[in-house]
């Protein structure tokens, strides 16, 4: 009973979710999309009024609160104000804001309900996020189909080629314009090269011109010094000669009438001074040979000629003065010659003040206006040079950047042109390639088949191993579960057998001859009877209960030997320790309940009992009851059989060969538990 009642009332739990109350508020406002008014809110209420998988209730937030707290629903949703405002945001603004269902469960009123509530709101929220790209798609296919987007499509990259076709064309252009005018850069920077490297030639010109001027300037300065010297000498033999004419005037010619000392010192004197003059006229002489040398002057040779014939006659005078006898001829003559020579210094210092003097000193003005008008150009020449060379450096450096331009722009029309041929074959490939006949016919196809299968492009094919009957159909969760009950009413039955039946033989005659280890098995052998008949009744009732079994016939004989195993451990354990040993029992039953993965996979439980889960009776039991229900699996059932046998080792260790130790410690506890009064 106890297994056909747990096995029952768990046949199918989850089919019954339907009939789990869960409330939804809806207060969704609704808002605007592509020019279509929608609100997921309703959308989500007419859903759900055609879903089965809860009990929905439609009611307002305050009544639903209020049935929540009592615990008359289970769980309640809200649909909040904003709810489709925050679906379609991001695509008014860009704003990513996700929409919230407010969920709210009674965690008080069952264990397992909010987790079974948790997975409905779970598969609500992949349903609407699958509405809602539905709903986006379908609405974008049919307004692109609408608009004819294709058709728009195709033409639309036809222009473009074409235009990239006749801007290739133009970039083309504009680089054979560059590369000409970069050859002129070229040619141009070479001419301004050529002329830069000519002007420190005109420097080196306009220095050298300079110096030329400075040493024709001290040309000059010296001939200006040098015509000043014929000037003192000219001057200094006027003087001489005014001074020699009035030695001469004072001449007495009658020698007997004037001292003859006197005659002498005086003409000693003239020779003296015509000595002078010689000299100077001398000095003269070279200076106009000087002068001559540089300047081209009028009456400069006539000149020398008459200095010439004054040196002579000076000469002659003094040849004649020489003379010691100084006779009245000799005086006379001396006095001729004198005059002779005062007539022709006189005409010599007018020839040079008339001719020479005027023309030299108007060749000397001349010359020094024209070397300072020169110097002015020179100077003003030696700046103009720099100024050109600053700015044919800057034009240098300005047709030199417009190269570089040049070569840029170049080079970007010839990657343009490379970029734009690139754009055409892409464009040109693109409208042949495979993604985009893909493109076409999606596009061609019915805008609700699309959005359908983008909103769930995967859909989970569950094929169930070991799941299914022998006629093919899936396994109730009550079918799963029969064979933890199934082992647990096994283990039930044997202690409440244990408790009802007496373990121990007495009141029988004879029974002294018996030796412990056959008392032990005589006796056993009536509650194996018992333990063989529970068995068998419990896994008939299974099958009468319809669980799904593939091989009966070895179900009904594991739960059987299932049975006969728990009734040797619990026998051996009550026999063996008494009181203590049925505590045993029932202590061994609730870790197994806990422990053996009957109801939850052993991986979920604590480590202790992951530990414990293979020495547990349970164990093995259970997964040859599930061998004979889903299907064997190569030596899985004898393994697992021999692993359940394994556990009658102990018990009848207890029973054949610690028998006779344990009655009489047995005997010692039982009289002290006596003397409590309180254990029976």
């Amino acid at each position: 009973m106890y297994a056909w009642l747990n096995i029952d009332s768990n046949w199918n739990p989850y089919e019954n979710t339907g009939n789990l109350p869960i409330a939804i508020v809806n207060k969704d406002k609704g808002t605007v999309i592509l020019n279509e008014n929608i609100n997921m809110g309703n959308s989500l209420v007419e859903s759900l009024k055609g879903n089965n998988a809860m009990k929905w209730s439609f009611t307002d937030e305050a009544e639903a609160r209020e049935k929540v707290n009592k615990s008359e629903f289970y769980g309640e949703i809200d649909i909040p104000k904003d709810f489709s405002k925050n679906i379609v945001l991001i695509f008014e603004n860009g704003n990513i804001k996700r929409s919230e269902l407010d969920f709210y469960v009674n965690q008080k009123k069952n264990p397992i309900a909010p987790i079974i509530v948790s997975k409905a709101v779970g598969a609500i929220q992949t349903t609407i996020n699958q509405n809602i790209v539905n709903a986006l798609i379908y609405k974008s296919l049919g307004m692109a189909n609408s608009a004819k987007l294709l058709t728009n499509h195709i033409k639309s990259t036809d222009d473009i080629i074409d235009k990239l076709n006749k801007g290739k064309e133009g970039v083309y252009d504009l680089s054979s314009i560059f590369k000409v005018l970069k050859l002129i850069a070229d040619s141009t920077n070479n001419s301004i090269s050529a002329l830069r490297d000519l002007l420190p030639t005109v420097n080196s010109l306009t220095g050298t011109s300079e110096d030329g001027i400075k040493n024709i300037k001290g040309t000059m300065d010296s001939f200006k010094n040098l015509s000043n010297d014929i000037d003192n000498v000219v001057d200094s033999i006027e003087n001489d000669r005014k001074e020699i004419l009035d030695i001469i005037n004072s001449f007495d010619l009658d020698p007997m009438k004037e001292n003859k000392d006197i005659i002498s010192n005086k003409i000693s004197e003239i020779d003296t001074r015509l000595t002078n003059n010689k000299e100077r006229i001398q000095n003269i002489q070279t200076l106009i040979s000087i002068l001559g040398e540089h300047v081209q002057l009028e009456g400069l040779s006539a000149l020398q000629r008459q200095l010439q014939e004054v040196v002579n006659e000076i000469d002659n005078t003094q040849t004649i003065i020489s003379n010691n006898r100084k006779t009245e001829k000799d005086i006379n003559n001396i006095n001729k010659k004198l005059k002779s020579i005062h007539g022709q210094e006189k005409g010599v210092s007018k020839a040079y003040r008339n001719d020479i003097k005027k023309n030299l000193d108007s060749a000397y003005d001349n010359s020094s206006k024209s070397m300072d008008i020169l110097s002015d150009l020179l100077n003003n020449l030696d700046g103009a040079a720099e100024k050109t060379d600053s700015a044919l450096a800057y034009m240098m450096k300005a047709i030199g950047n417009s190269k570089d331009l040049t070569d840029n722009l170049d080079n970007t029309c010839s990657r343009l042109q490379n970029d734009i041929g690139k754009i055409i074959d892409n464009l040109s490939d693109s409208k042949k390639s495979e993604m985009y006949n893909k493109f076409v016919n999606l596009i061609k196809n019915d805008p609700v088949d699309v959005a359908n299968f983008l909103s769930t492009p995967v859909e989970t094919v569950e094929s169930a191993v070991y799941g299914t009957d022998k006629n093919g159909s899936q396994l109730t969760y009550g079918s799963k579960m029969a064979p933890f009950y199934s082992v647990l009413a096994c283990w039930v039955g044997c202690i409440l057998l244990i408790t009802i039946v007496k373990t121990e033989i007495t009141g029988v005659e004879g029974i002294e001859k018996f030796k412990n280890y056959q008392k032990f098995l005589g006796r056993f052998a009536i509650f194996a009877l018992m333990a063989l008949s529970q068995g068998f009744l419990v896994g008939l009732g299974d099958i009468f209960l319809k669980v799904q079994v593939k091989y009966p016939f070895y179900f009904i004989l594991t739960i059987m030997i299932t049975s006969f195993v728990f009734m040797l451990f619990v026998y051996s354990l009550t026999l063996s320790f008494g009181r203590v040993g049925e505590g045993m029992s029932v202590i061994v039953l609730v870790l197994q309940i806990a422990g053996s993965g009957g109801t939850f996979p052993v991986e979920m439980l604590p480590k202790a009992f992951q530990f414990a889960q293979p020495i547990m009776p349970f164990y093995p039991a259970m997964n040859l009851i599930r061998e004979t229900i889903g299907g064997f699996y190569g030596n899985n059932f004898l393994k697992y059989m021999l692993m359940l046998l394994s556990h009658m080792i102990i018990p009848l260790l207890l029973g054949l060969i610690f028998r006779t130790p344990l009655i009489h410690m047995l005997e010692k506890v039982d009289k002290e538990l006596e003397k409590t009064a309180m254990i029976i």
